[in-house]
């Protein structure tokens, strides 16, 4: 048995090429899973894709935003043939790991009858939808308050949106215009762009205030000091972003501010939150999956407005092309596995 694998062989070379799978039996606790749709997560699949990562050895086979059907599995794995599971899988036409693994690459929920109506391509966007929730859950929010976002790709727009449902007064932030009028078109009320170094006097000028809580979702270093040196006294900075580009600079104003003004700093990584609902802990990243699809069912996130590509496996190429080099048009790319769709 053969699997269509997106593989990056090299810095800047991506391809999507057939290759040959494990076909022995299944151990128990494994299944085999059919791609049906998956996204690209951008900040970290372009860091291997442009050898931005330190320490990439290659070849990586990206991805862990995939929406498919279970094709097979071990007798006490918990799944069957043919349920539709979200879970934590590669870009590639099938997968095989071991159902209740907890690594990164491990998990693996079942979607109940209750998401039937969710489209694959929506649904896909679960995935980033549960790394922006990491940027809201960890934060006090009160309110009135008012929240800054740096940063307007795919995890700080669904961020920001997050804390517009949740009734804060919410500005996002881009240096693209194109891209600050894509978070606006997919619902985000106030957004401006502005250069880098012009974005924290405009963001409190704009708010007429220190926001009380501030994300970066850069992923850039010059994001997270913007994050800090915007946020109000007593407020919050959460980074949700992960730097991975060497930057040098006087930190000392930076740290300074954080003294004096009290500000919270929170790291808001993915994996803050068991995967399954358990004694000692509401939160969880089941019941996250549920809330974000309910607002997907709602209508307050809206995927097809926030997507702004869907292509086929083979255009992998194409995809990440446009997400590095034209951030004005390329917002958000997605694979549609289902052959059928491109006939």
């Amino acid at each position: 048995m053969t699997s269509r694998n997106i593989k990056i062989i090299d810095k800047g070379r991506v391809v999507c090429i057939p290759e040959d799978m494990d076909n022995t039996p299944l151990k128990e606790e494994e299944i085999l899973v059919r791609n049906e749709a998956s996204l690209i997560s951008t900040g970290t699949e372009l860091s291997r894709v442009y050898g931005l990562k330190k320490g990439v050895v290659y070849p990586v086979y990206p991805g862990y935003a995939s929406i498919g059907r279970v094709e097979d599995a071990g007798g006490s794995a918990g799944f069957f043939r043919g349920d539709r599971i979200l879970y934590s899988g590669p870009h590639q036409e099938f997968f095989r790991f071991p159902a209740e693994s907890m690594s990164s690459l491990g998990m693996a929920i079942k979607l109940g009858s209750e998401f039937d109506e969710l489209d694959n391509i929506d649904a896909s966007l679960i995935h980033l939808g549960l790394v922006a929730m990491n940027g809201i859950l960890p934060a006090e929010l009160k309110l009135g308050d008012t929240v800054c976002v740096f940063g307007l790709g795919i995890v700080g727009l669904l961020t920001a949106l997050l804390y517009q449902a949740s009734g804060a007064r919410v500005l996002g932030v881009d240096t693209v215009e194109n891209r600050a009028v894509h978070a606006k078109n997919a619902g985000l009320q106030n957004v401006l762009f502005a250069p880098v170094e012009e974005q924290v006097k405009a963001a409190i000028g704009f708010l007429e205030n220190e926001p009380d809580i501030t994300v970066d979702a850069t992923g850039r270093s010059e994001g997270i000091i913007n994050a800090i040196m915007c946020c109000g006294k007593n407020g919050q900075v959460l980074l949700l972003g992960s730097p991975r580009e060497d930057y040098s600079c006087n930190v000392t104003g930076v740290f300074s501010r954080l003294h004096m003004n009290m500000i919270t700093l929170i790291g808001a990584f993915n994996g803050r939150y068991p995967y399954y609902r358990k004694e000692g802990s509401r939160e969880s990243i089941e019941r996250n999956l549920i809330s974000f699809a309910a607002l997907i069912k709602k209508g307050i996130i809206k995927p097809r407005q926030i997507i702004s590509h869907v292509l086929k496996p083979e255009a992998a190429m194409e995809a990440y092309d446009g997400l590095y080099n034209h951030p004005d048009t390329y917002y958000c790319a997605a694979f549609d596995w289902r052959q059928e769709n491109f006939q």
